[in-house]
């Protein structure tokens, strides 16, 4: 599949109505599950999310305008809304999650990109040069990536309560 720019946004526009669907009425217990040692629970995943709001896409698509490969991005530190967010309660992260998403979403359409933006480089401290297209379709998958970890690690708290129909269930069969 190529890079669609209108695609990208619809699908960055839901992220926050799914992640509050599946994040928002979930007790405590579930928020802090994880899949094992040195995994993240729903909760981390959250923070992270926020904190990439924050401080990952946008500024680096600033960046590449600005001034293309010339200037490296900030490396991310995908911990820092960890420390950031602690204690944040779920609902709250969701809610900021959504309200920055809307912010970022009303500043990319205000970068009226086109194709020739959309090939501009900039670049990564350690992947090297990236094009904007590429910035963008990683930050929709980005989105998919984490909805996937957080369906994972829910659906594996009953790995054992499913009995034998683990058999027809390959996600709680895999390893993290």
């Amino acid at each position: 599949m190529t890079f669609n720019l209108q695609d990208a946004k619809g699908q960055l526009s839901r992220a926050p109505l799914v992640l509050q669907a599946l994040v928002e009425p979930l007790p405590e217990s579930w928020l802090h599950a994880t899949e094992g040692p040195g995994t993240w629970p729903p909760i981390q995943v959250l923070r992270h999310l926020v904190w990439g709001e924050v401080d990952d896409w946008i500024p680096r698509a600033r960046l590449i305008l600005a001034h293309q490969d010339r200037v490296a991005f900030t490396p991310f530190d995908r911990e820092a809304g960890e420390g950031r967010y602690a204690g944040w309660p779920a609902g709250v992260l969701v809610d900021e999650f959504g309200r920055l998403r809307a912010a970022n979403l009303e500043t990319l359409e205000g970068m009226n990109l086109g194709g020739e933006h959309l090939a501009l480089q900039g670049l990564h401290p350690s992947l090297g040069r990236v094009t904007m297209s590429q910035l963008l379709a990683t930050w929709v998958a980005h989105d998919l990536v984490h909805l996937t970890q957080i369906t994972r690690t829910l659906a594996r708290q009953y790995t054992d309560a499913v009995g034998p129909w683990r058999e027809f269930m390959s996600v709680l069969k895999a390893e993290v």
